[in-house]
């Protein structure tokens, strides 16, 4: 992390910014400067800003409507406001903005208050940071969010890169993949993580009852609407709301969604009154809203109002490499709460994880082990403990039961141990022994060149030479050379 700190001056009069500078200056320090408010928002903008002082009047747009904007971009930007003219009701306006302190020129000790402020500001920014890289540190030990799979680490990344900013996030994945997990972690690495992280199952509410659940009511706006009553999004102000199955809002639904996304505002339901939110959005659907645009069942202009930035989470069967770390957790929760010893899986178990499908991804594999915990009666989880359904399961890869054991003729089995050469090699003679010897087919289907293929079959033909045969090889290969 980076000790060097940056200070923004918006102030129009050169002597002054040029005095702050020099009470200010530190070797770690960095200035910018603006003479107006618009020229404060573009340098905020594509800068990481740790505090900003600002003059109140300003050529063209106030200081108070920089502090305003400044709010809105990064919520928990210090700022410290100056001005001239002693304004009780300005002063109590920039407070209730969220400005730092309020000072006033010419004050006996305006420069030496203004240090101790900025210093203190500084010193807290760096104390948010180390928190917050404690908080996204732990985050990979917390449980939620397990793997070391390719696709996963790209997860991980994504959320450290998005958690901090306000920006509108869309989760992507088939039912059971973990989209809610990705939601939580992303709302406890933001800023907002002191404010709640409301969630909605779209799919859950009736149509009738979604937008009173999200947005409120007034009393009397339908039958049964007996007094006010907030919305979802109020409750989440200065939060998070997590929207899952979002394409299972009705019309009218999106249309009020769009609108809080756009201008941050709402009205309940029966209500014209126009109520402000500070929300941060995170989405879900395991639908294709692209289809649905096409189909007229989703606005467009939502969607990529939603799709700021874009997680997809991939099924398990496509990170089976995560399959061990999130069963041996699951294990470690369940064996707690049945209060047995459970430690490990018998190796045929995994054999079984790594061939079955899991269409119900995570989510699948967590009920598998809570179900093996309850009925393992050693130690170790045996493939006897696992459902029924899990074991007379038929997938592309494997059949697999209690009786007949996994069915290896579509493997290739590569021991531990053998060397590069030594496994493609074994591929070679696997492939062509199941295509017949049929060598052109053979190179088609390990997608080499028939002289490629050709090059190598001597090392085979080596390898396959009675003295190093192994017993009960089925293929004879002294004749493909």
């Amino acid at each position: 992390m980076s000790a060097q700190r940056t200070i923004l001056i918006v102030e129009d009069d050169a002597d002054f910014r040029e005095s702050v500078r020099e009470v200010l200056d530190q070797e770690s320090r960095i200035f910018l400067e603006a003479k107006t408010a618009e020229e404060a928002i573009v340098l905020f903008s594509s800068n990481d800003i740790d505090v900003v002082i600002c003059d109140i009047l300003l050529p063209g747009t106030d200081g108070i409507e920089a502090l305003r904007r400044i709010k809105e971009i990064r919520k928990d930007t210090q700022v410290v406001m100056v001005t001239g003219v002693k304004d009780t009701e300005t002063a109590v306006e920039a407070m209730r903005l969220g400005a730092l302190h309020y000072l006033i020129k010419g004050a006996r000790h305006l420069f030496k208050e203004l240090r101790v402020i900025v210093d203190r500001a500084i010193e807290q920014r760096r104390l948010t940071e180390e928190r917050d890289e404690w908080r996204r540190q732990a985050v990979r030990h917390s449980g939620r969010l397990l793997g070391n799979s390719q696709a996963m680490l790209r997860i991980l990344n994504i959320i450290e890169q998005v958690a901090p900013t306000n920006s509108t996030v869309l989760i992507t994945g088939q039912t059971g993949t973990g989209k809610d997990q990705v939601a939580q972690e992303i709302h406890e690495q933001s800023r907002r993580n002191d404010k709640p992280l409301i969630k909605v199952d779209c799919a859950s509410l009736p149509e009738s009852l979604l937008e009173s659940e999200l947005f409120g009511h007034v009393k009397g706006a339908f039958t049964g609407a007996i007094k006010d009553r907030k919305g979802r999004f109020e409750l989440a102000d200065s939060g998070s709301i997590f929207l899952n199955e979002i394409g299972e809002m009705s019309a009218s639904a999106q249309q009020r969604l769009l609108r809080i996304l756009q201008d941050s505002e709402l009205e309940r339901v029966g209500s014209s009154t126009t109520i402000h939110v500070d929300v941060r959005v995170i989405a879900a659907t395991n639908k294709d809203l692209q289809k649905m645009i096409v189909e007229k069942k989703f606005r467009e202009d939502l969607y990529y109002r939603l799709r700021v930035v874009q997680i997809p989470i991939p099924p398990l069967c496509e990170r089976k490499d995560d399959i061990p770390i999130l069963a041996q957790a699951f294990l470690k929760r369940y064996s707690q709460e049945t209060g047995k010893h459970l430690n490990e899986f018998d190796p045929e178990v995994m054999r079984v994880f790594f061939s079955y499908s899991w269409p119900g991804n995570v989510r699948e594999l967590q009920h598998t082990v809570e179900h093996a915990a309850i009925f393992a009666t050693d130690s170790r989880v045996a493939v006897k403990d696992l459902p029924e359904e899990i074991l007379t399961a038929q997938t592309p890869e494997i059949k697999y039961s209690a009786d007949t054991g996994p069915d290896l003729s579509k493997h290739i089995v590569i021991p531990v141990g053998t060397t590069l050469e030594e496994a493609e090699l074994e591929i070679i003679r696997k492939t062509l022994d199941k295509v017949e010897g049929n060598k052109e087919e053979a190179a088609r289907v390990l997608g080499l060149s028939r002289s490629s293929l050709y090059r190598r079959l001597p090392k085979l033909n080596r390898k396959n030479e009675p003295d190093n045969e192994s017993e009960g090889n089925a293929s004879d290969f002294q004749n493909l050379a």
